[in-house]
């Protein structure tokens, strides 16, 4: 009897998992055109000038950024935290953000998790100006 019920919890807790492992990856691909939309449209001008910190989080991929503005345009662009699993990468992006001064710019090939969480902490950052 104890044994049935070990390979029954087993079992619950594999269909469980694969359950997740389907679901999982249609939510986050579901985030990026909302992620990709926001980012694209949003006026970094717009900001006053400042220090700003703000976060992003989606699944498994969290940051947290800093923006200053000086001057009416963005000076820099830290990441305070960046846990990314495998996207390092996709920091390269902060770079191309300052230079461009857009929100707009491409992501990183192959780090396309980590680089939309990165731009979306960037832009809840500069969503805070007063």
């Amino acid at each position: 009897m104890r044994l049935k019920k070990s390979w029954l919890v087993i079992l619950i807790v594999v269909a469980v998992l694969a359950l997740l492992g389907r679901i999982t990856p249609a939510l986050t691909e579901a985030a990026y055109a909302k992620y990709r939309a926001s980012t694209r449209t949003f006026d970094v001008s717009a900001a006053a000038d400042g220090v700003y910190e703000g976060s992003a989080f989606l699944f498994p991929v969290s940051v947290k950024a800093r923006a200053t503005v000086s001057g009416g345009r963005l000076a820099s662009v830290e990441l305070l935290r960046h846990f990314n699993g495998q996207g390092e990468p996709a920091e390269a992006i902060v770079g191309k953000v300052v230079e461009a001064q857009s929100l707009g710019v491409d992501v990183v090939s192959g780090a396309t998790h980590s680089s939309l969480t990165i731009l979306k902490a960037v832009e809840n950052a500069l969503s805070r100006h007063p």
